[in-house]
């Protein structure tokens, strides 16, 4: 949990002082995301996407002037 000093601290402290803070802080996260995804066991990695061929049957030709007619 944050202590509401540094909070108030934080809040006192110029903008680019807080922007320093917000840069360490998300490097500390980026360090600690790339920690947990070498951590992850194999079973976690993505795998392979396979599409299943299927047939709808014969192929449909749209006349679009008819199909659009009675929007105009």
């Amino acid at each position: 949990m944050i202590d509401n000093n540094t909070v108030r601290q934080i809040k006192q402290s110029s903008i680019a002082e807080r922007f320093q803070i917000m840069e360490i802080i998300f490097q500390s996260l980026k360090n600690d995301f790339k920690k947990a995804q070498g951590n992850a066991d194999e079973s976690s990695k993505p795998k392979p996407f396979k599409v299943r061929k299927f047939s709808l049957g014969e192929e449909v030709h749209v006349d679009r002037d008819e199909l659009y007619s009675d929007r105009v």
